[in-house]
């Protein structure tokens, strides 16, 4: 079974678009020997990613992401147990702020109702779980 997991933070500072390549970069190396793929999406100092593999896997690495001083962790959320995985040859895609889409509503859309709906006080994580699991869907489906 492939487990999936989004979370949530804040960057301490800003991240310039170099910086977030490079973050991608590394990651994808490290999740790549970790059997560990995904997305990250950064916008306005938050940061959303989508990480599936092995269940362990995924909360070790998990563990250490919310030990890394560049950020704070708002929230985790557990997305959904797949058979399969949605993005089996990204180790680490990094989104940038404006990902390839022009459906209405957009995949910026998308991503924003995410970001402010985790980021009140009463959000259920269930309506983020399934709202992370169709924009993520959405983007395995780009011809990227």
């Amino acid at each position: 079974m492939i487990f999936g997991l989004a979370y949530i933070s804040q960057a301490v500072d800003h991240f310039d678009e170099d910086a977030l390549l490079e973050l991608a970069e590394v990651a994808a190396t490290k999740n790549e020997q970790l059997g560990i793929t995904g997305y990250l999406y950064y916008r306005d100092k938050l940061f959303l990613q989508y990480l599936e593999g092995e269940q362990c896997a995924v909360e070790k690495l998990m563990a250490k992401i919310t030990d890394d001083p560049r950020h704070q962790i708002l929230t985790s959320i557990p997305v959904q147990t797949e058979s399969k995985r949605i993005f089996p040859r990204w180790y680490m895609r990094f989104l940038g702020s404006n990902p390839p889409i022009n459906r209405i509503p957009s995949l910026e859309d998308e991503f924003q109702f995410i970001l402010d709906t985790t980021a009140s006080e009463q959000y259920e994580s269930k309506e983020v779980a399934d709202a992370i699991l169709y924009v993520t869907q959405r983007i395995a489906a780009l011809d990227w």
